[in-house]
């Protein structure tokens, strides 16, 4: 419930409500063993979705219920699910039966929202990943053995559900993961990736760089990690470059009270640090004190120096996960 109304107020109503509905006693028992119900307020109109708790019933069955549902409160009624058949969503659409799917699908005739296919949508948008499609790649680059859900990838990466959820998707919809229905509920899709060295190769493409922007400060911040031309020349035989280079997540500046150094004479002349702030936390990957292989590849992968080219390629080989 908690992943569908964040992309109900991200998509469409960020003063969309839902609660449960607490007038079900109205309803007959054999409805109210049957489903959950929510009151939801969506664009100033009142629903009621309606989750099947158990067995989901035949569109026959299901079309009488919703009727009994609108007669008893006046209502729209709209079907809330996790996942949904091609098959099952199909009928839906031909009956102009309203539902909502976790995945972010719905159809909701009665707002003038029709159904937007996720899979199409993400193969038509998806030219460079997202920050957290990209954290999400990295994991499983990293961690080639997890099988995870949702919720546990969200716990992992401080994500909130949403977030999580739509992460994996880009991944799904990439063709970089598979899952399977299951865990303890017997609902829960647990998301494993594909093997190497396919996943490298396909993943690579759409990687972006992890830096935001590039300060400069006069000292090393505490809680900063080795990066840019500074860690590819610890990795390889590339020359240093004549000052630091480091990289924290770009909501950790607050909190390192640094002096940063903004006037252009003064970076050209001094060695100061440069600083790059990222899109996510580096240390998330990170061996030792430099940023991981993978995101300090992204970060430079655009630098047409074939001696900057040459040193990523080596760094790389050296991978388990990697193939020319």
């Amino acid at each position: 419930m908690m992943v569908a109304e964040s992309y109900l107020k991200e998509n469409i109503d960020e003063d969309l409500t839902v609660e449960p509905w607490h007038k079900k006693n109205r309803f007959p028992l054999f409805l109210r063993n049957s489903y959950h119900f929510y009151d939801m307020k969506i664009l100033e109109t009142q629903c009621i979705l309606m989750e099947v708790i158990h067995e989901m019933p035949n569109i026959d069955q299901l079309q009488k219920h919703i009727k009994q549902i609108k007669n008893l409160t006046d209502c729209h009624v709209v079907l809330l699910y996790k996942t949904l058949s091609r098959y099952r969503r199909k009928t839906l659409i031909e009956r102009r039966i309203p539902f909502v799917i976790e995945d972010g699908q719905m159809y909701l005739p009665f707002l003038g929202l029709d159904l937007k296919k996720a899979q199409e949508q993400a193969e038509q948008e998806l030219k460079r990943f997202t920050a957290p499609a990209q954290v999400a790649y990295l994991y499983f680059l990293y961690h080639k053995d997890d099988v995870v859900n949702m919720t546990k990838f969200a716990e992992k990466m401080g994500f909130n559900h949403m977030t999580a959820s739509r992460a994996l998707n880009d991944l799904y919809h990439a063709n970089l993961v598979t899952y399977e229905v299951g865990g303890k509920t017997g609902r829960s899709k647990e998301y494993k990736r594909i093997p190497d060295p396919d996943y490298f190769v396909i993943g690579r493409k759409y990687l972006s760089t992890p830096v935001r922007r590039t300060i400069y400060t006069r000292t090393r911040p505490v809680g900063a990690l080795t990066a840019g031309f500074e860690a590819l020349a610890g990795l390889s035989m590339i020359n240093p470059p004549d000052h630091p280079v480091m990289a924290m997540h770009g909501k950790q500046l607050d909190e390192e009270h640094l002096e940063i150094v903004k006037n252009q004479d003064m970076i050209k002349d001094t060695q100061l640090v440069e600083l790059q702030l990222w899109h996510y936390d580096p240390k998330l990957f990170a061996k030792k004190q430099h940023v991981d292989v993978m995101s300090l590849y992204a970060s430079l992968k655009e630098e047409t120096d074939e001696r900057v080219e040459q040193a990523l390629e080596t760094i790389l080989r050296g991978e388990s996960w990697y193939t020319d």
